[in-house]
């Protein structure tokens, strides 16, 4: 069954970055018994990555600056550090200069796409890149900004078509 996710989820747990540092803003972790299953391959649009959609703006109401790095993290039991499992995005120009809805628009959906490590090692597979988020594992995203990240004015999702939970 597709699950959208997003920062108002019950799986999401807000948090705010530290400025000038790779932080988390945003963790997933699944109900007990839930695993959910990130694919890094949805049918819409013609480039390779699941789109995210999203608004992040600091305490002023102004969106984050546009050299905000952004990244997926994935962090297990027994694991010291989160491992970064999306390739990580040098700038959100995309995601400032388009609303919401235009980012979800089938015109600019493939501007909005990340694309998970292993996505190339598994086409040539002929296999679809996926991520599999236990009930015991978090799914972060974290950022890079000179900017704090306001969840009062933020928004962000990913892609109903790319979160299954099974």
């Amino acid at each position: 069954m597709t699950k959208q996710l997003s920062n108002a989820t019950t799986y999401a747990d807000e948090r705010q970055n530290v400025p000038d540092v790779m932080s988390p803003i945003l963790s997933f972790t699944p109900d007990d018994g839930l695993m959910l299953v990130i694919r890094g391959m949805v049918s819409a649009g013609s480039e390779r990555g699941f789109p995210i959609y999203m608004d992040l703006r600091d305490t002023n109401g102004d969106p984050l600056p546009e050299d905000t790095r952004l990244a997926f993290k994935y962090k297990a039991p027994g694991m010291d550090d989160a491992q970064t499992v999306t390739h990580p995005l040098d700038h959100i120009r995309p995601w400032n200069a388009l609303t919401l809805e235009e980012q979800q628009d089938a015109e600019y959906i493939d501007q909005v796409k990340t694309i998970l490590k292993n996505t190339d090692t598994a086409l040539q597979q002929g296999e679809i890149p996926d991520l599999n988020v236990r009930d015991i594992d978090e799914l972060r995203v974290s950022v890079k900004s000179s900017a704090q990240v306001d969840w009062d004015n933020s928004r962000f999702y990913i892609d109903r078509n790319a979160v299954r939970e099974v």
